[in-house]
C-alpha cells in the first residue's frame, strides 16, 4: 500500500471533530505556508523593479558618457591645478587668511575633512569665529572670496552675541578641492 492511502486510511479512522481540527490545521499550515509566498514574490518584484530602474539609469549615464566627458573637459579648462588646495595646504591657507586680517585670537579652526574621488578630492572644514564685528565679517567673507572657486564658504550661519550685541558669532563651513593630476 502507498504512503497516501495508508494517510487516507488514518484519516477515515478518526472521529469527525478530529477530522474537522486536522482540517483547519492543514488550513492554517496553508495560509501561513501562502502569507510566506507571496511576501517573498513581492520582495523579489520589488527588488526585480529597484534592479530595473536601475540599470536603467545607468544605462542613460552610458549613453551620455560624451555629454560628460566634454562638460569635464570644459570645466578643467577653467581650473588651473597647480592653484588647487589639498588638505594641509588649504588649512594654512585660512590661517594665512585669518591673520591677514587679524582675527587669529577669536578663530578656531576644525580639522579637514575630505572625500577622496576619482578626479578630485573634495576637502570640508569648518571655521568658527566668536565676537567679530559687521565689519569684520565682510572683511572676512571678501578675503575668502578672492580665493573663489578654489576656496568656497559652503554655508555660513551667524548668531548674536548674547553679552555684545554689537558682535557677532559666524561659523563658516569652507570647501576646497584638489586636483589629482594623474586623471586630468
Amino acid at each position: 500500500m502507498s504512503t497516501f492511502h495508508q494517510i487516507l486510511n488514518q484519516y477515515h479512522q478518526r472521529s469527525l471533530r478530529e477530522k474537522f481540527l486536522l482540517f483547519g490545521f492543514v488550513l492554517i499550515i496553508f495560509a501561513i505556508w501562502t502569507q510566506s509566498f507571496l511576501e517573498r514574490s513581492n520582495l523579489w518584484n520589488d527588488q526585480r523593479q529597484l534592479a530595473n530602474v536601475e540599470l536603467t539609469t545607468q544605462q542613460q549615464w552610458l549613453d551620455r558618457e560624451e555629454q560628460y566627458a566634454n562638460q569635464l573637459t570644459k570645466a578643467l579648462e577653467k581650473v588651473e591645478p597647480s592653484k588647487t588646495f589639498t588638505a594641509a595646504q588649504l588649512s594654512g591657507k585660512v590661517d594665512e587668511l585669518i591673520r591677514k586680517i587679524n582675527l587669529e585670537s577669536k578663530a578656531d579652526l576644525d580639522p579637514v575633512q575630505t572625500k577622496n574621488g576619482e578626479i578630485f578630492n573634495d576637502h570640508t572644514m569648518r571655521l568658527r569665529v566668536n565676537d567679530i564685528s559687521i565689519s569684520e565679517f565682510i572683511q572676512l567673507n571678501t578675503v575668502l572670496k578672492e580665493n573663489t572657486p578654489y576656496i568656497e564658504p559652503k554655508s555660513i550661519r551667524i548668531s548674536k552675541n548674547q553679552r555684545k550685541p554689537e558682535e557677532m558669532d559666524v561659523r563658516f563651513e569652507i570647501n576646497s578641492f584638489d586636483l589629482i593630476e594623474k586623471n586630468i
